[in-house]
């Protein structure tokens, strides 16, 4: 199913919407202990800079982007996921100062 998606700004990177559902997907079974000892948004920078960036600027492009990374990247999004998973669980959480998103 593509995602319908709010476009804040005039476009997006798919690759960020494909990489939060692998993300979800590869830690859904574990523990919530588990789960929150990890920093997603590190795992997800992390499995970025190891994709291609696919850009959309319209609904009609997402689906398009959408579709295209699913059957054309799909095994790259997974081993970048695992990858990010594991070297992020590696290095201990020393914080950091988030974007300020206003």
């Amino acid at each position: 199913m593509v995602p319908s998606y709010d476009i804040a700004n005039s476009y997006k990177n798919i690759m960020e919407i494909l990489v939060d559902e692998e993300i979800d997907q590869q830690t859904c079974a574990w523990s919530l202990e588990e789960a929150q000892r990890i920093n997603r948004i590190e795992v997800a920078a992390h499995a970025l800079n190891h994709l291609p960036p696919l850009y959309a600027s319209s609904q009609e492009g997402v689906a398009l982007q959408y579709e295209r990374a699913q059957r054309e990247h799909q095994g790259d999004i997974t081993a970048a996921v695992t990858d990010a998973l594991t070297a992020v669980k590696r290095i201990p959480w020393k914080g950091s100062t988030p974007f300020d998103v206003r």
